[in-house]
């Protein structure tokens, strides 16, 4: 009976490990938001005062644990293809962002890593020549817009 249980256990192991290596992405999803953080970069998350914190080989990002929703792992990015691609506050042509509206704005990689933060005025246009081409994502406020260049 002992050695039933033991296969058992350690089927359901192997099975449990398995699964995790498909695991591509963190995911830390609060309010209509989810940040996705590619697993490679990921070197160390932990638990600071108030926050989450997560240290990827591209820098440091806080996540304030009082407005997380939960924190998993995902096979792929969930977050950008729900994205619009133009609001009404921003909206993206030709290599350049432009702004209506002041606030804070986050430039993200598709890998949800954060690349750049500013606080920008109205009318402001914002050039993103210096990015490399590929998927962004850019939030201000609690608007979202996903941007190919």
């Amino acid at each position: 009976m002992k050695a039933k249980i033991l296969m058992a256990a350690l089927l359901l192991m192997a099975g449990t490990s398995m699964m995790a290596d498909n695991f591509q992405y963190l995911t830390l999803t609060y309010g209509n938001s989810e940040h996705n953080i590619s697993l490679p970069l990921v070197q160390r998350i932990s638990f600071e005062e108030n926050y989450v914190v997560v240290t990827t080989t591209e820098g440091t990002h806080r996540y304030p644990i009082t407005l997380l929703d939960k924190i998993t792992f995902t096979e792929s990015a969930t977050a950008i293809e729900a994205l619009p691609e133009q609001l009404e506050n921003l909206t993206f042509k030709d290599g350049t962002l432009a702004v209506k509206g002041d606030g804070l704005l986050r430039v993200y990689g598709a890998n949800g890593a954060l690349l750049s933060i500013a606080n920008v005025k109205e009318g402001a246009n914002i050039s993103l020549d210096n990015l490399p081409a590929g998927v962004y994502i850019i939030r201000m406020g609690d608007k979202t817009i996903k941007v190919r260049k």
